[in-house]
């Protein structure tokens, strides 16, 4: 039997070798920028398309993205989605899940947001902004800078992203200390630990990276209590989602020192109003959520796709799939 895919023409046409290669029937339905799809030679909304997958991927964005989850949701014949996205807070993927539709997550951005992760902390200890500002001066100047060797990280988030940026600070000699849910070992962490466990650890970390889920557990998790037990002036880096922080405790934090510096790349809401603190604060490095944009995430996600249409269609487990269960169990 034919499998039937809905994809945007620019990402078939990505994989279009790789996908001839692949001894599978498939018929792939373009998804068109309004959200529609082609089938059997006209438009047709996603949800009265004869579809069993759907692959989306950052080719489409906008409103039309939002409907087009809608439709997913609506048809009676999807069953697989793959998608572009690490984070399934939009509203769209709770509807899709509730329907029983597996869903295939991305780990595509891990790499490029280690890479963000790491630059903007490594920028801040070795005080490059001093460093030009002394070149543009024509200042010969002893500039002493922190090395990254021997401090801590806090990971909050040990999956995929978290693991990449466990392996650049353990390379670069940093002990690691990841969080998540089961407190199991995981790679390029020195020592994992439960979320239950994570504000015991705080006053030992120097830099405290927020890449987690945005759930019920983690809504607004950087609190006045977190931040107090932070260790005086560490660094704290958010790219995991905006609603995970409370952003006047932060803002109290950043004004009294408790927190040295605050990377931040995302925000509840965005794009961040023009009227947000943030923007003018001295010691907040600030980003437009574009932490996961680095030239191979595309290709990897392209890849994540390749690797999954296989597998759905020997009826195997998906590389990161969603347990949509313990999804719906912790949406905020």
């Amino acid at each position: 039997m034919t499998l039937n895919i809905v994809m945007h023409p620019a990402a078939r046409d990505r994989v279009a070798e790789r996908l001839a290669a692949i001894d599978l029937p498939l018929c792939v339905l373009p998804l068109l920028e309004d959200g529609r799809c082609m089938a059997n030679g006209r438009p047709k909304p996603l949800a009265e398309a004869p579809a069993e997958a759907v692959w989306l991927t950052s080719d489409m964005a906008g409103p039309s993205f939002a409907e087009c989850l809608g439709s997913i949701a609506a048809s009676r014949t999807v069953k697989w989605v793959q998608t572009f996205n690490a984070g399934l807070d939009h509203p769209g993927y709770r509807d899709i899940a509730a329907k029983g539709i597996r869903i295939g997550a991305s780990s595509a951005q891990a790499v490029a947001i280690s890479e963000y992760v790491f630059a903007h902390v490594l920028d801040l200890f070795q005080g490059l902004a001093d460093r030009r500002a002394a070149q543009a001066a024509g200042e010969w100047k002893l500039l002493p800078f922190r090395e990254v060797a021997g401090t801590v990280w806090l990971v909050v988030g040990y999956g995929n992203i978290g693991r990449e940026i466990g392996r650049r600070a353990g390379a670069f000699g940093a002990r690691v200390v990841g969080v998540r849910r089961s407190g199991a070992p995981a790679p390029h962490a020195d020592e994992v630990c439960t979320m239950s466990e994570l504000r015991d650890r705080l006053g030992s970390a120097d830099v405290v990276v927020l890449c987690c889920p945005h759930s019920s557990e983690t809504d607004r998790l950087v609190d006045a209590g977190f931040l107090a037990a932070m260790k005086h002036g560490a660094v704290l880096v958010n790219v995991a989602r905006g609603g995970v922080v409370d952003d006047p405790a932060l803002l109290a934090a950043l004004d009294s020192g408790r927190v040295a510096t605050a990377v931040l790349d995302v925000f509840e809401p965005e794009p961040l109003p023009r009227s947000s603190p943030y923007w003018a604060h001295p010691s907040v490095r600030l980003t437009g959520h574009c932490s996961f944009a680095g030239n191979g995430t595309r290709g990897r996600a392209d890849d994540l796709f390749i690797a999954n249409l296989p597998r759905y269609a020997a009826g195997e487990a998906l590389v990161n799939e969603v347990d949509l269960g313990l999804y719906l169990d912790t949406l905020p």
